[in-house]
């Protein structure tokens, strides 16, 4: 027990920490690609305004421009122009050495294609002939922007000529690259540095816990046994007044209420000894077919007092490996729990069956009123779904935990489900062959 919580300690730690480094790194280098590509988007249209070269009033030549007669008296669209320009550097965090930094070309044609004019003056990478064939591709394709090896272009289309403008993207593709190497490796070792604090400090952490968990079980079964005494006293002392005083509705009453006792001891220190991981578990292989028969035949007089119909379809020679009376144990709590719960006249189905690799053991009973929410909730310690009716049949909340505990240890698994005929509860186990 203590080291299943753990592993599970450890795997939630884990789980949300990758989600939480993931999402971190994905959000950083999202964030990083997409200014990337702004940025490139940016380029791309001033080169396009301004016939593929940077324009005049860029910060890069200004230096260059300032002093020219035309600058000198700038009319009110050209100074408002500029200032567009300078916001937009401004916000990518453009520089003067922007314009002599950046890699790029332009190719127009006139003639649909036939003649190219490019411009390979601020590049070393493309001659004028490959700028030739880059632009021919891109019209081809026919698409307004691309990209192409490691340029990434942008055409615009007048009346009077083609224009292609292409950008160097592989110093911003290496950035973003490492950027990304840098950031998953340095998130993989901070993942694996807490996993191995986590490791080591889990049981610490879930030490509360442990204890609190140790101290109810020892509760449960000290309490247990010290109960053991009293009860029967309390049925001996009884059996004396009946002896001395004849029996009455109140002996009668006493005995019913010490067997009540006596049940709800009994489940209790079956779960604390399931509670241990199944220990005490004898594991063979038997024929489980005429353990249910047996067990199912003991609630045949409670159900004809009740007269309920109940039937059986019970395969025969099944065998399967597990504890006989663990299993003649979870055949009565649940037969008796159908039972309880069965109006007078109602109908119980008993079967057990072999399917695939796995084996069937299933009780379906008919019901005045379903229970609300999630059935799978009956099988939680203490928990009934209509407390009046569980006072009235006698039951404590705990018989199906009882029953759920036992198909855990056989490595089964239990669930209850809502029927057109009422409730219906399935026990699957694991068998050979």
């Amino acid at each position: 027990m203590v080291r299943k919580l753990q592993k599970k300690f450890i795997l939630i730690v884990a789980l949300v920490l990758f989600l939480v480094l993931g999402g971190l790194v994905g959000t950083v280098n999202g964030i990083n690609y997409w200014q990337t590509e702004q940025k490139t988007d940016v380029l791309l249209n001033m080169l396009l305004d301004n016939d593929g070269t940077f324009p005049e009033n860029s910060p890069g030549n200004q230096g260059k421009q300032e002093h020219s007669p035309e600058n000198r008296a700038p009319g009110a669209d050209q100074l408002q122009l500029s200032e567009n320009r300078k916001s937009i550097w401004n916000n990518f965090q453009f520089s003067a050495e922007t314009p002599f930094e950046t890699r790029y070309f332009s190719a127009s044609t006139t003639d649909g294609g036939k003649a190219w004019t490019t411009d390979v003056s601020h590049i070393a990478s493309a001659t004028e002939r490959e700028a030739e064939v880059y632009a021919a591709k891109a019209a081809e394709k026919g698409k307004t922007e691309g990209k192409t090896g490691i340029f990434r272009y942008r055409m615009r289309q007048t009346e009077e000529k083609l224009l292609i403008v292409f950008v160097d993207c592989s110093r911003d593709t290496q950035n973003i690259e490492s950027i990304a190497g840098i950031s998953c490796s340095v998130a993989a070792g901070c993942y694996l540095l807490v996993l191995i604090l986590v490791i080591f400090c889990s049981r610490k952490a879930i030490r509360p816990v442990i204890e609190s968990m140790e101290k109810q079980k020892q509760f449960i079964t000290d309490a247990g046994h010290e109960l053991k005494t009293p009860i029967a006293i309390i049925s001996a002392n009884t059996e004396v007044i009946e002896m001395c005083s004849g029996e009455s509705e109140w002996t009668e009453s006493i005995h019913h209420q010490t067997e009540r006792l006596t049940s709800l001891v009994t489940q209790l220190l079956t779960l604390a000894k399931m509670d241990e991981g199944g220990g005490q578990l004898e594991l063979k292989e038997w024929n489980a077919s005429e353990t249910i028969i047996e067990a199912v035949q003991s609630f045949e007089a409670p159900a004809v007092t009740k007269q309920i119909t109940l039937q059986t379809d019970i395969a025969k020679e099944l065998r399967m490996e597990g504890d006989a009376a663990r299993i003649h144990q979870l055949v009565s709590l649940l037969v008796d729990n159908a039972v309880k719960y069965t109006p007078e006249g109602g109908k119980i189905h008993i079967f057990w069956r072999k399917n695939g690799k796995k084996a069937e053991f299933s009780v379906q009973n008919t019901c005045d009123t379903l229970p609300e929410g999630d059935l799978n909730r009956l099988f939680d310690r203490f928990y009934r779904a209509d407390v009046s009716r569980a006072r009235e049949s006698g039951g404590y909340g705990i018989g199906l935990s009882v029953a759920a505990a036992i198909v855990k240890a056989h490595k089964g698994k239990i669930t209850a489900e809502w029927t057109r005929d009422g409730i219906y509860f399935k026990a699957v186990f694991p068998v050979k062959g």
